[in-house]
């Protein structure tokens, strides 16, 4: 049965924003880049497994895959906010895959982390 969230709007962008949430999002998504190889879909079976232990069906692996090339393609004209985002935090940002790819993968990471099912698990 699913629990459902009981935080305010306020306290979802909180966790959304929080440095650290942000910070283990970018863990997850380099750690998902380096395990994969650079295929897309490994790397979304690897984040969901770690938050979700299940994979996504495929409805929400569409959508995933789909707010991945939008946040790719905003990064790819704005590197400059791609920097940013991979500033965040304490720890510095492994950029041996591309700039772009790093931060369209944190943000997808970052979504999934906040979704209900990840915080009531």
């Amino acid at each position: 049965m699913r629990r459902e969230r009981t935080d305010t709007p306020l306290q979802a962008l909180v966790t959304m924003n929080d440095t650290q949430f942000v910070e283990a999002a970018r863990a997850l998504a380099q750690r998902a880049l380096r395990e994969s190889n650079g295929n897309l879909d490994r790397e979304i079976d690897f984040m969901s497994a770690r938050l979700l232990a299940r994979p996504f069906d495929e409805k929400e692996r569409e959508i995933v895959k789909r707010a991945y090339q939008e946040f790719l393609a905003y990064y790819d004209s704005h590197p400059e906010d791609a920097q940013k985002l991979l500033s965040v935090g304490e720890s510095k940002a492994d950029l041996t895959a591309a700039v772009p790819q790093v931060a369209a993968l944190t943000m997808v990471a970052n979504q999934v982390m906040n979704l209900d099912e990840v915080f009531n698990k």
